[in-house]
């Protein structure tokens, strides 16, 4: 056993796991974690196997999610049960919405980006409530509460990364998921009687013999699941912003071209993803990069690390809107890649588009440093900044 793997801990991922990622790369690519109770997996092509191989590694076994969302969410199931969820929403997060999301969002956004000024927190003064918004519509949850859909994507993420086994995290995630489930079921009962074309009208419709709908049981975890992400273009939003304030040449560059919002966006997926790691449960005895995995072994298969990959990326530590576009991982990959990829994009860059238009001169408030933590999921709690011009004192 490689002893650097043998010594990681929790703690030390949750603060800044870029470092040990890369020396787990170079040593021990394919690895058990002792603490950890698990499999990393961090070089490039070993992800992508992880992850498209469904014949040896498969998502659909008992999980913290499982529990929390129920065993039939789209995530969590394999073959036809994965290709007849999909299929089911496939068309709402189709790339045609893309201009429809951009228009949501905008229209959500611009109320609070215009509420800033001096000296402000933009993640939950900005990007996630006006993030938040938009997805709601978006989806047809337009009359819930936009903290509470705050909240519950917080629960519930914090309940799929509850490695320390908290019960108090995982009884609130399990709480939250029980909530979603008393509110939404008038919509159920509704949206069943009379389609109206949002997400949960498909799930309950789409694809099912004339007068016939799927059974609530069926499409809730999926549902749950998708509340569960609300926070994710708020998050991709705020690492974007963060990477380009902390490289001020490539922000003044967006602000003289903001087309080149969408490459920062691509390259922030790539360098700061907010998705660190997605999990798989080997079906049987895998050989990977001449370590045996074996059935039964939980796997991580680590996007964060592998779209760092020496063999991969020129200067893979470095960000630069300017690299030459190459795909990331930063929305999953294969069969269960982000559903609302094309959807997420937009929702980011319309984000930042509204506010780099409203407020060009924002800079990082050096006083207040933001936290950044975790590597299944990477977490920017808070992002303060100064509206205006420093030079100026505004």
């Amino acid at each position: 056993m490689n002893d650097f793997a043998a010594s990681i801990t929790f703690d030390q991922l949750v603060s800044d796991p870029y470092p040990i990622f890369a020396r787990l790369r170079r040593e021990a690519p394919v690895v058990l974690l002792p603490k950890l109770g698990l499999w990393m997996v961090t070089r490039w092509d070993d992800v992508r196997q992880v992850l498209s191989a469904g014949e040896s590694f498969t998502s659909a076994f008992p999980s913290m999610a499982t529990q929390i969302f129920g065993e039939r969410s789209v995530l969590k199931v394999e073959g036809d049960a994965h290709a007849e969820l999909r299929a089911a929403v496939d068309t709402r997060f189709a790339p045609e919405r893309i201009e429809r999301a951009t228009t949501l969002t905008r229209e959500a956004a611009l109320p609070y980006a215009g509420g800033l000024g001096g000296r402000d927190e933009l993640m939950s003064g900005y990007f996630e409530p006006a993030a938040s918004v938009a997805l709601a519509r978006f989806i047809g949850l337009p009359d819930v509460d936009t903290d509470a859909l705050m909240r519950w994507a917080r629960d519930l993420t914090a309940g799929m990364s509850n490695f320390t086994a908290d019960p108090a995290v995982h009884e609130r995630a399990m709480a939250t998921a029980a909530e979603i489930r008393r509110t939404i079921e008038p919509c159920v009962r509704k949206t069943a009687d009379r389609p109206d074309g949002s997400v949960l009208s498909q799930l309950l419709h789409s694809g099912c013999p004339p007068d016939t709908v799927r059974s609530a049981e069926h499409v809730v975890p999926t549902f749950i699941e998708i509340l569960s992400a609300f926070l994710e273009p708020a998050a991709g939003a705020g690492l974007t912003l963060l990477a380009l304030l902390q490289h001020p040449a490539q922000m003044r560059a967006v602000r003289e071209d903001p087309r080149l919002i969408r490459k920062a966006v691509h390259e922030t997926l790539r360098w700061l993803s907010p998705n660190g790691a997605l999990s798989r449960r080997a079906t049987k005895d895998v050989l990977l990069a001449g370590q045996m995995i074996p059935a039964g072994a939980t796997v991580m298969a680590v996007i964060a690390s592998a779209s760092r990959d020496e063999g991969v990326f020129t200067d893979p530590d470095t960000f630069d809107i300017n690299r030459i576009p190459f795909p990331n991982l930063g929305l999953g990959y294969s069969r269960h890649a982000c559903l609302a990829a094309p959807v997420v994009g937009a929702i980011i860059g319309a984000l930042l588009d509204v506010l780099i238009e409203q407020h060009p001169r924002l800079s990082l408030d050096p006083g207040r440093p933001h936290d950044l933590h975790g590597w299944k999921f990477r977490v920017l709690t808070n992002l303060h900044v100064r509206i205006g011009d420093p030079a100026r004192g505004s």
